[in-house]
């Protein structure tokens, strides 16, 4: 009798897991981010105690308006109490070579006329938990992203010198920094439409760093949840934390547009 009623037990467990699996859902979006950047960046040598120009990464750096592609995947489920999962990777590539003037970059020094060669590349991989707090034509989510940006600056002084002959005139430093935001998304179906509107943005500030970054789009959906959106997509970052010496207040501002599978 025993046997009969843990079996029972068991396949009326496992039958509810099946049916949840099936009912597990989600998205994927691939797009487009074209961005214009705008701040400031500057780099001291702090073995040398070279002080770093602050250099206008538009004016300074070359920095032109670019192109990239972001990837995202939602994943949710009705499991009570476990968090739904998002997950993200968003590059930058941004690069520039012009003439400067009176320009010091960690041991590069550039007293008068010179030229320069510099890239920032930029890597940011995001987790995302979070639940659903409201699901009908206003559906509101929240929770934590678990971010992680990694990358490279490179600035090649093309003449002038460098403050002692042993020093090359290029200074490539590497970036890392852990960013755990807050994370919100709100999206307003409207009623008798295939149309959408959706905000969704994160934000952390703490010590010597912040950093936020927001979306702004415009879906339309056409059949078996295929989509496209289309908006405004902001980046920010104002940070000393990426590695010694270094430091960035950055903008990066553009277009956003997407193909999505809401499935």
């Amino acid at each position: 009798m025993q046997k009969r009623l843990f079996l029972g037990a068991f396949l009326s467990l496992f039958s509810s897991v099946l049916l949840q699996a099936d009912m597990t859902g989600g998205e994927l979006s691939l797009g487009v981010y074209g961005h214009s950047p705008s701040g400031y960046a500057s780099y001291k040598n702090s073995y040398l105690g070279v002080g770093g120009t602050v250099s206008d990464v538009k004016e300074a750096l070359y920095w032109e308006s670019d192109t990239d592609i972001l990837l995202k995947a939602y994943i949710e489920h009705p499991l009570p109490l476990f968090p739904n999962i998002k997950l993200a990777y968003t590059p930058l590539l941004q690069g520039g070579e012009g003439g400067v003037d009176g320009f010091t970059w960690g041991g590069i020094v550039i007293p008068l006329e010179g030229s320069i060669e510099n890239r920032f590349e930029m890597r940011k991989y995001d987790l995302t938990l979070y639940y659903e707090l409201l699901d009908n034509w206003v559906e509101i989510d929240a929770g934590v992203t678990l971010g992680y940006i990694e990358g490279e600056m490179e600035v090649t002084a093309q003449s002038g010198f460098s403050t002692l002959p042993h020093l090359t005139d290029t200074e490539s430093v590497g970036l890392s920094l852990f960013l755990p935001s807050l994370y919100g998304k709100a999206r307003f179906n409207m009623p008798v439409t295939d149309l959408s509107f959706q905000f969704e943005g994160e934000l952390f500030s703490y010590d010597e760093t912040t950093y936020y970054a927001y979306e702004a789009t415009l879906r339309y959906t056409f059949t078996m949840g295929l989509g496209i959106e289309g908006g405004w997509k902001t980046l920010h970052l104002e940070t000393t934390d990426l590695v010694e010496g270094l430091m960035l207040d950055i903008d990066f501002s553009g277009p956003y547009a997407a193909i999505v599978w809401d499935f």
